[in-house]
Order: structure tokens, then C-alpha cells, then sequence
């Protein structure tokens, strides 16, 4: 949580990515159905301060050292300065100590899995187009993550009930609570998502639907006429 409350999301992605990415404060992303911005409206604007007062209502004494780890070759050459940016930003903070190290994807996914880091990166790319592809891979039992979290109303409730739902907007509720859940727990913590771009020449129509939420290209919405 202080973490969360401390971190300037616009800062790591304008400077790193520019205008390729922006701040994400949910699991689900914005653009995709049930978003909602749940880590804004629970903690608003980083603040040190209140940080601080989390840290001390929880007992802890500051800083708080960790070792934040990332992959050095799976997501791009920018990995690097992401993550040194982020512990940065902790460190300036005077609340946190943090450490970055990198690994190869080869050797970094393996000890993940064995639980070897305590606090570590990882991207995330949609399998398909619907809201649960972003909750259940983080949240539900036996996660591709093997992380340890639990939450009975998230895994016993929640995620079953949005799956029972045909019209996936009456699943809305229930993503939801699933956002807000995770913005208290802080299982995760999002940082940024992607944006995409699709040039075209002014004949061309159909370009706004070319790529979907899972980020596949769509030829057949393309078309030559009148735009």
C-alpha cells in the first residue's frame, strides 16, 4: 500500500516509454469493459506523507529494504530503466532502501515460479478480448504467478460470478469489486499499459477497429473508400 501511495506512475511511463504507454491504476486497463480506476481512487496523487502513515498505522520502521527484480531480455530494452526509475522514485521517498536486479528470462521465470523473489516485475499480454483474462491469471487459485495470496470472496465469489455471466456487461459488478479488492490487498501493483497506433493512409477506412483489446490486427475491418 505505501508502495502504491508513493509511486508516480505518469513520471515512470512518460520518461521511459514516452508517448507509447500511459499510468494504469487497475488491473484491467482502460478501454477495456468493467475498467475502473481503482488504485487513483483509493490513494489519489503519490504522497509521501501518507505513505509514511501507512507505514507507521502498520507498525513497520523504515526504510523498508527489498530487492526489486526484473528480466533483462523479455520485454525490451527499456525494462531496465523502468525499474530503475521506479526504485528511484521509492528511495527519494526516504521510506524504502531499494536494490534492482536483473536476470535473464531464462533463469528470472524459473526462480519466480519457485517463489525466490519477494518483489519482482512482469508484463502482461491479454489472451482475449474480456476483463477476466486481466483478473483471474493474478488472482485465482493455483495463478500463473504461484503467488500465495488469498481471498475467499475474490476466488470463491467474484471471479466464478463474472464467468456466469453471458452479457458480459452484467459482469461489471463483480470486476468491480475484483478492482477494488486488489487496490486494498495490493496483491499486484499496475504501473502502466501500453498504447497503440495504427498508420494509415486517408483512404483507407475501418482503421479505429484494426486492432482489438487483445492487440490482434483485424485486416478484414480495413477498407479503400471515403474516410
Amino acid at each position: 500500500q505505501a508502495v502504491a501511495q508513493v509511486i508516480d506512475r505518469g513520471a515512470i511511463a512518460n520518461k521511459v516509454y514516452g508517448s507509447t504507454a500511459e499510468p494504469l491504476y487497475s488491473l484491467i486497463p482502460s478501454g477495456i469493459t468493467s475498467h475502473t480506476n481503482s488504485f487513483f481512487n483509493k490513494y489519489g496523487e503519490p504522497s509521501v506523507a501518507g505513505a509514511a502513515q501507512t507505514l507507521e498505522k502498520a507498525g513497520i520502521s523504515t526504510p523498508v529494504k527489498f530487492t526489486l527484480h526484473y528480466t533483462t531480455d523479455h520485454y525490451g530494452p527499456a525494462t531496465k530503466a523502468e525499474y530503475e526509475t521506479l526504485a528511484k522514485q521509492l528511495n527519494a521517498s526516504k521510506l524504502f532502501e531499494v536494490d534492482v536486479e536483473g536476470t535473464p528470462w531464462d533463469k528470472y521465470r524459473p526462480a519466480q515460479k519457485k517463489g525466490e523473489y519477494a518483489v519482482f516485475g512482469m508484463g502482461w499480454f491479454p489472451d482475449f478480448p474480456d476483463p477476466d483474462t486481466y483478473i483471474a491469471p493474478f488472482l485465482d487459485e493455483g495463478n500463473f504467478l504461484g503467488l500465495p495470496y488469498k481471498s475467499t470472496e475474490a476466488q470463491k465469489t467474484l471471479i466464478p460470478q463474472s464467468r456466469r455471466e453471458a452479457d458480459r456487461s452484467a459482469a461489471t459488478p463483480a470486476f468491480e469489486k475484483l478492482q477494488n479488492i486488489v487496490a486494498d490487498d495490493v496483491p499486484v501493483l499496475p504501473v502502466w499499459q501500453g498504447k497503440q497506433y495504427v498508420a494509415s493512409l486517408d483512404e483507407l477506412t475501418g482503421v479505429e477497429w484494426a486492432v482489438n483489446s487483445s492487440a490482434d490486427l483485424q485486416l478484414w475491418e480495413l477498407a479503400r473508400g471515403m474516410s
